[in-house]
């Protein structure tokens, strides 16, 4: 049923009501809604037991409030790194520990130094990419019946080596570089696209959910923080190049935005890239512009979201509620495609009855959503 749900929502066929998304909570939260005190020693368990106690229907990974993940989430229990990580992250840490890639220059010289993007599928195995994935997937069995949804392991082309080497040294590398930048996303491109051929072959024969969640932070609260041009020559099309093989297979790709991603939102759609989630609509984005544009197929793209974290949630139990309505009449007047959640993280300091009243709002009978 949560799985139906979820695809029909996706899909936009009628459903008994719109899905809705697990998220975060917060302890407080958490320990409310069921009724234990031994979160912090039981993590795992209690906030599943959370999750099934508001009937959420997906959860699109699995992020505990204090980050306890971190040592009983997926990665603690599936070798991900042999399969679903891309190869360019062990390349560019042997050059940190001999000290390099302190400058756009070094950066340059690291981009150069990758084997050529006809070589990079070289270094994946795509059958053990579709093993990790349903590895993955056997992983979240204590979650059934939600829906789970590894986040950000697909193969993607990735964008923030900002967090490597540091804001000034990249962004400069792409105004003096370009050439050098685009090197590095092509060999990532023909590296993600391999492993996403295994994890659409694991989709596809073991009748997976066909929904991936991944996506790049290149967007400030202004839009992009390099030019929308440069994307399109050096980025973009290596990015279509590596989802291209989830695309294909009919998988959908919902993709984690966050700033104003507007400028560059036909560059993505071109992409095959189909959802959208994660709305600073307080920074800017203009959301219900998102929802109108049609992507490449000609239909809406689906959404997930979008109570705000960092304003509604600190309002009023009743404007948490009335967000939530919110989104329920956008999907009503598109015909469907929405998924409930809040627009990012639930933080510790969310008043608790703001935190019940979403879930318990978001559950509720909604209707069928009209289709004409």
């Amino acid at each position: 049923m949560k799985r139906e749900r979820l695809l029909n929502a996706v899909e936009f066929r009628p459903t008994d009501r719109l899905p809705v998304s697990g998220t975060t909570g917060t302890i407080a939260a958490i320990q409310r809604i069921t009724g234990r005190q031994d979160y912090l020693t039981n993590a795992k368990e209690v906030f599943t037991q959370a999750m099934k106690a508001w009937d959420v229907d997906v959860l699109l990974q699995f992020v505990l409030p204090d980050r306890q993940d971190g040592r009983i989430g997926p990665g603690a229990q599936v070798n991900v790194a042999a399969g679903l990580r891309s190869g360019t992250s062990r390349l560019i840490n042997a050059w940190f520990e001999k000290g390099r890639c302190q400058s756009p220059e070094e950066f340059r010289d690291f981009c150069l130094s990758l084997p050529s993007a006809a070589d990079a599928a070289k270094g994946v195995d795509v059958g053990q990419a579709a093993t990790r994935w349903l590895e993955l997937n056997q992983w979240g069995d204590f979650l059934r019946p939600i829906v789970w949804i590894p986040g950000h392991l697909c193969g993607t082309v990735p964008w923030m080596w900002y967090s490597a080497v540091g804001y000034e040294n990249y962004l400069m590398a792409h105004a003096l570089y370009p050439e050098a930048l685009e090197h590095l996303f092509a060999f990532c491109g023909a590296e993600s696209e391999a492993i996403n051929c295994g994890i659409a072959r694991a989709i596809r024969e073991h009748k997976l959910p066909p929904l991936v969640y991944s996506g790049e932070d290149i967007c400030g609260n202004d839009g992009p923080m390099v030019s929308p041009q440069l994307l399109r020559d050096t980025y973009f099309p290596h990015l279509k190049r590596a989802v291209a093989p989830l695309i294909e297979a009919g998988v959908h790709w919902l993709w984690h935005t966050d700033g104003n991603i507007l400028p560059i939102l036909p560059d993505l759609l071109a992409c095959g890239i189909d959802g959208f989630q994660g709305f600073e609509e307080d920074k800017g984005m203009d959301m219900l512009r998102l929802a109108g544009t049609p992507c490449r197929n000609g239909k809406l793209p689906f959404l997930c979201g979008s109570v705000n974290v960092t304003t509604t949630f600190y309002q009023t139990s009743a404007a948490v509620r009335a967000d939530v309505q919110r989104m329920v009449n956008l999907a009503r007047q598109r015909n469907g495609g929405i998924i409930l959640s809040p627009s990012s993280s639930i933080l510790e300091d969310v008043p608790v009855e703001n935190v019940l009243a979403f879930y318990d709002a978001a559950v509720k009978p909604n209707g069928p959503e009209r289709h004409g």
